[in-house]
């Protein structure tokens, strides 16, 4: 084979393979993107918070391709910079995570008090529609937010069982779920709803109450647990300030690199076991 027709053979290879590259590339990038703004869509519709996720996406990318290069400048460690680009990827997901969880559990302390409100609402005399405008004009969000779904889906001509149906698979909660039963049930067979809702109410309210000391009884063991996970990061820090030159091989070197996989793994299996243990379910 004549050398111009090895060179015409290895630039169409290499060419083809730098097709493939770009192309699983775009496509990789592609299917990161409709994932990520179909989740940003969920969580945020979740929370009743009106950003655009493809925005939401482009200030993502934008910091992960800045910050890892400002970090690598500033302090010359690969290791610090790559996991810089991976936080940055990740917060927006674990931010709106946290919003939905705060705002699910002020829905959740919300809802004996609005529960409470409609019952005796309903024995002032007036309907169920009336009552619930009453307690989204009274009640502040997240409840007030989701009691008002409820109602515009009822107007739009949704029966009202199906709007509450509705918004307990929107909520997945188990108090909604109750709730939600409980008045579907009494619209079916009949009885007397505002008994039923004064005492689901108290109900509620005492799960609420037993779960708020289990969170008070477990944040001691989630404050251990943090404290003891951040432990070894700080202590890297404060040796890297005083005794640069003995810590310089564990962020240069295979082995370090290596050495600092197997930190995180742990760490990781750490965080996951004392989660395990806190994590108590009523």
């Amino acid at each position: 084979m004549s050398s111009s027709l090895l060179s015409v053979v290895i630039g169409v290879a290499a060419f083809g393979a730098a097709f493939l590259m770009v192309h699983t590339a775009v496509a990789g990038y592609l299917g990161y993107r409709r994932r990520f703004t179909t989740d940003a869509r969920s969580r945020l519709e979740e929370a009743f918070l009106f950003v655009d996720p493809q925005k939401l996406f482009l200030i993502t990318l934008a910091g992960a391709l800045l910050i890892p290069p400002l970090l690598w400048l500033l302090t010359r460690n690969p290791v610090l910079a790559a996991l810089g680009g991976l936080v940055t990827f990740a917060l927006p997901r674990i931010a709106l995570k946290l919003i939905n969880r705060r705002r699910r559990l002020k829905l959740v302390m919300q809802l004996p008090d609005v529960l409470l409100m409609l019952g005796s609402s309903l024995r002032a005399g007036t309907s169920l529609q009336i009552a619930m405008d009453i307690a989204i004009r009274e009640t502040p969000a997240p409840l007030s937010q989701e009691l008002g779904v409820v109602v515009r889906e009822q107007r739009l001509g949704l029966d009202l069982e199906d709007a509450l149906e509705s918004m307990g698979a929107r909520l997945k909660l188990e108090e909604v779920d109750l709730v939600v039963a409980a008045m579907t049930i009494a619209r079916d067979v009949g009885g007397n709803l505002a008994e039923t809702l004064d005492q689901l109410s108290r109900t509620l309210r005492a799960k609420a109450i037993m779960e708020g000391k289990i969170r008070a009884l477990t944040s001691q063991g989630k404050l251990q647990g943090l404290i003891v996970g951040l432990l070894p990061v700080f202590l890297m820090l404060v040796l890297s300030h005083m005794q640069r030159d003995a810590m310089q091989p564990l962020f240069h070197t295979l082995i370090g690199w290596a050495v600092l996989g197997v930190i995180a793994i742990l760490e990781g299996i750490g965080f996951l076991m004392i989660r395990k243990i806190v994590a108590i379910d009523v």
